[in-house]
């Protein structure tokens, strides 16, 4: 195929647009609301997967020394556990500003009897591996001068659960809603052929080979895949604007947040529609060519 033939073919697919400019309409809107479906289920699911793995990222392992436990012993006990697989960040807590803070949550403590600071000295741990909690609270719990280890095993094991739930639900609609998607968009296609195909049948009579058919329309199809993901794209920018202004609002919902770069979303798109607008041109016009 040379390079005029080639310029032939683009003119006689962008022809056939403006000159079924209705099914042209329909077969866009259709791809954009089956593609803004699929991308905005993509965010939510994404969303909900860094929202759970930032509750998992914030448990920490509290560990509390016996009463009679130095500062320098803690911070023995500190580096010791800070030398552990696994473990990001060790902090000591001072007993001082634990009791000031304390004090300042129960006013009347002091009133009540308590003048003394009964608080133990406590260390902080963050773990890189939310899975290696346990295990690492365990190992804790065996060094000397250490009276009491919390490490939430029940509400992790339950976040853990919840996190391995919406994964896979994630992945589970996302393959539902793209196969989907693929089936509405083709059929669409497919739509749109039927309504050509006496302008198919006759360009065969005329001897068309069946490549010379084939190729505008498929230009067709990336041409509708290209402008439906586009306007699937704008349609999420405007949504996704107007739920953000709506969950700053909520203090909960304000850490749900979705990071994916909004290029690198109108690529993905972009790039999924013109493969389904081509796939879907190429094997609808098997059936009109096989049938002509």
């Amino acid at each position: 195929m040379n390079l005029s033939s080639a310029e032939f073919l683009i003119q006689e697919a962008f022809t056939g647009i403006r000159r079924n400019g209705l099914m042209a309409f329909a077969s866009i809107s259709t791809i954009a609301l089956s593609l803004g479906i699929l991308g905005a289920f993509v965010l939510v699911a994404f969303g909900a997967n860094q929202f759970i793995a930032s509750q998992i990222g914030k448990f920490e392992i509290a560990v509390y020394m016996n009463e009679n436990a130095t500062e320098q012993q803690t911070r023995e006990v500190a580096d010791k556990i800070a030398k552990i697989k696994d473990v990001a960040n060790v902090a000591v807590l001072s007993k001082e500003e634990e009791w000031a803070q304390f004090k300042r949550a129960n006013p009347n403590i002091e009133s009540a009897g308590l003048q003394n600071n009964p608080l133990p000295y406590a260390i902080d741990i963050k773990v890189t591996d939310a899975s290696r909690t346990t295990s690492i609270a365990n190992k804790v719990r065996l060094m000397a001068g250490v009276h009491t280890v919390r490490d939430g095993r029940e509400e992790l094991a339950r976040i853990m659960a919840l996190a391995r739930v919406v994964r896979g639900v994630s992945v589970s609609g996302v393959v539902v809603l793209l196969i989907t998607a693929t089936f509405i968009i083709s059929n669409a296609i497919k739509l749109t052929l039927y309504a050509r195909r006496r302008e198919i049948r006759i360009m065969k009579l005329v001897g068309a080979t069946n490549w010379f058919v084939r190729v505008p329309l498929i230009i067709e199809g990336i041409v509708f895949g290209a402008i439906g993901a586009f306007a699937a794209w704008a349609l999420l920018r405007l949504g996704g604007a107007y739920v953000s202004q709506t969950v700053e609002r909520l203090p909960f919902m304000a850490q749900f947040t979705c990071d994916i770069p909004s290029s690198i979303l109108a690529l993905s798109l972009i790039a999924l529609g013109v493969v389904i607008g081509a796939t879907g041109s190429f094997v609808s016009i098997r059936r009109f060519l096989n049938d002509t």
